[in-house]
């Protein structure tokens, strides 16, 4: 019973079964090997992308961004989204890029994307993009990863907000305050 490793036996009866690699099509080989693939994780010239992974919603996290040009931070153009701030880490130089801190406190669940232009003064880009990126979740949703790349956990919520905001509290709430009510009327 010589089968070769190609050959899968699907019952009992399939003693014989042929070899496989023989009743597959095979796909043909790549003519040029040198053909790069597009990659979305590779930031562009004048470009970063900070991947903030899994946030909790409501907890506060921060994160640092190199710009990728040398000279002087001037401003963050733009309105900032809410729960979001910018906090001037280094203001570079030229002979070193300029870093930022990005603190965020984001409420709405969900994906969070937002782009920001910077402007920096003697550098190789007269603006740089800054491109957030997070995925927030809900308390009642499990717990986020407690790995990040460069992210740190700077507030997190007391237990006592968290179960305030559950279901049943709220139905408590109310009924509590309906029941004060008919307390008032008679």
């Amino acid at each position: 019973m010589d089968q070769p490793l190609t050959a899968r036996r699907l019952s009992w009866a399939d003693q014989n079964a042929a070899p496989l690699a023989s009743t597959i099509p095979q796909a043909p080989a790549l003519p040029h090997p040198e053909v790069e693939e597009d990659d979305d994780d590779v930031d562009g010239p004048g470009v970063r992308t900070l991947e903030m992974g899994v946030l909790m919603q409501g907890y506060v996290y921060r994160a640092a961004v190199d710009l990728p040009s040398n000279g002087q931070l001037v401003e963050v153009v733009g309105p900032l989204p809410a729960g979001i701030e910018i906090l001037v880490k280094d203001e570079g130089s030229p002979e070193h890029p300029a870093a930022l801190w990005v603190e965020a406190e984001l409420k709405q669940l969900g994906v969070f994307y937002h782009g920001l232009i910077v402007r920096i003064a003697g550098g190789e880009f007269a603006e740089v993009v800054v491109n957030l990126k997070a995925c927030v979740m809900g308390p009642r949703e499990g717990r986020p990863s407690k790995v990040y790349h460069n992210v740190e956990l700077i507030r997190a919520l007391a237990r006592e907000e968290v179960q305030d905001n559950s279901e049943g509290s709220a139905f408590r709430r109310a009924a509590q305050l309906m029941a004060e009510d008919d307390e008032d009327d008679g």
